[in-house]
């Protein structure tokens, strides 16, 4: 999943998997009533926050991965029915290297025996869920994209799924900060071959959106430090080119709360960043909303500003946010392959248009990337529109169990060149 076009249509597929609730046609809900019914579908889907999210404090130093606590838990619903997993609390790094807490789950498949040598991994990187705790994935019973989750356990792969460091835990999330991120999801690898035995030492990443991005900061953390393991990466509809990302967003009905969400987050890492030098009045008078409601109620809280209306004239020019935006881009330098990139022609969030430079991009670094392109796909899949991951899920798997069989990867980048 992650982000569904309205607060509304959040609504009704959290019916499926929880108690019901009436259908309201679109236009029978004005804002207000949107912004209801999106906070209302995250609390229908919160699990409570525990001391379990809590880091010691203080927190005493530990290697990237050490794993401080682990919990096994039953308490998410996926498709109408339970799933067991682990949550596990563990260190991490900032941008700045500072240790820092961070939250995410293990899951392996429940049907069947181990395989002899351990069970494969897939490493989840999320796309965005918001900047506030209630934001991770671990404390949303449906796990956020859990659906997307249970393929890979049907294909007998493990899961690991971080939360990034700040949404759960203790501190705040570095939002498209590509060196913490690649650290949350490096340290999630490390951390769950403590966590759950049996796993295999081999590892696939997977990401998507925000997590596309974040991903392919791991491959290129990977570039320089080799984690043992790392057979490739898939992302899909990565958020890569950050400034053409944010001028589109900006713009773009109804995808405004992206930008409050993008300021703060951006703010959280850099202090140097205001938002009250991006947003405007308006804007800036709803920001306590994204820090605590996540990505659907931004985007409804939001949805009658757009343009001029929420950011100040110049706001691409502010020197410490541009300074963020282009220190963070991906697709500049080389990432470790092979990289499937996928992109639906249909994507409203991140256009295809962007998405063919940043594959460009990529190959000019001589990176091993497979750039493969969906007509009528979507970022997610919401109303009658399927998403990347879901249209193209048939491909992942394939191109996931090629990884593990140790086939070639193709590339693109010559026949692109």
């Amino acid at each position: 999943m992650s982000f569904l076009r309205s607060a509304l249509v959040a609504v009704m597929a959290a019916a499926s998997m929880s108690a019901p609730v009436t259908v309201v046609h679109a236009d029978e809900c004005d804002q207000a009533c949107q912004v209801s019914w999106a906070w209302a579908a995250q609390q229908q889907n919160a699990l409570p926050r525990t001391g379990f999210y809590d880091a010691p404090d203080p927190l005493r130093w530990g290697p990237l991965g050490a794993l401080i606590r682990k919990q096994e838990t039953s308490e998410y619903v996926v498709e109408g029915k339970p799933v067991t997993a682990t949550r596990v609390l563990y260190h991490s790094r900032t941008s700045a290297g500072r240790d820092v807490a961070a939250s995410g789950v293990v899951l392996v498949p429940q049907d069947r025996p181990r395989p002899r040598g351990g069970w494969k991994v897939v490493v989840d990187a999320h796309g965005a869920s918001g900047i506030g705790t209630a934001c991770a994935p671990s404390l949303m019973r449906d796990l956020y994209h859990g659906n997307q989750m249970m393929r890979f356990l049907e294909q007998g792969y493990a899961v690991v799924a971080p939360d990034y460091a700040g949404l759960g835990t203790t501190g705040r999330p570095e939002l498209l900060n590509k060196a913490a991120q690649a650290a949350d999801l490096v340290g999630a690898v490390r951390s769950a071959s403590r966590a759950v035995l049996g796993l295999s030492r081999q590892w696939v990443l997977w990401g998507h959106s925000q997590g596309g991005g974040a991903a392919l900061a791991a491959a290129e953390r990977q570039a320089r430090e080799p984690e043992p393991g790392y057979l490739g990466t898939v992302v899909t509809s990565p958020a890569a080119d950050l400034a053409a990302l944010v001028d589109h967003l900006a713009v773009t009905a109804p995808y405004g709360g992206f930008v409050p969400i993008i300021a703060e987050g951006a703010a959280y890492s850099d202090a140097s960043i205001r938002p009250d030098e991006l947003l405007t009045q308006a804007a800036l008078q709803r920001l306590n909303t994204v820090r605590s409601g996540c990505l659907n109620v931004a985007v409804a809280v939001y949805s009658d500003l757009i343009g001029p209306t929420l950011v100040q004239a110049g706001w691409l020019s502010n020197p410490a946010f541009t300074g963020y935006l282009r220190d963070n881009t991906l697709g500049r330098a080389r990432v470790a392959g092979p990289v499937l990139f996928l992109q639906g022609d249909a994507d409203t969030v991140t256009p295809r248009a962007v998405a063919d430079r940043v594959a460009a991009d990529l190959c000019r670094t001589g990176s091993a990337i497979e750039y493969r392109t969906y007509p009528g796909l979507e970022h997610d899949t919401w109303g009658g529109s399927t998403g990347i991951d879901d249209g193209a899920m048939p491909d992942i798997l394939a191109w996931t169990k090629a990884r593990f069989a140790s086939l070639p990867a193709a590339s693109t980048c010559l026949r692109d060149s």
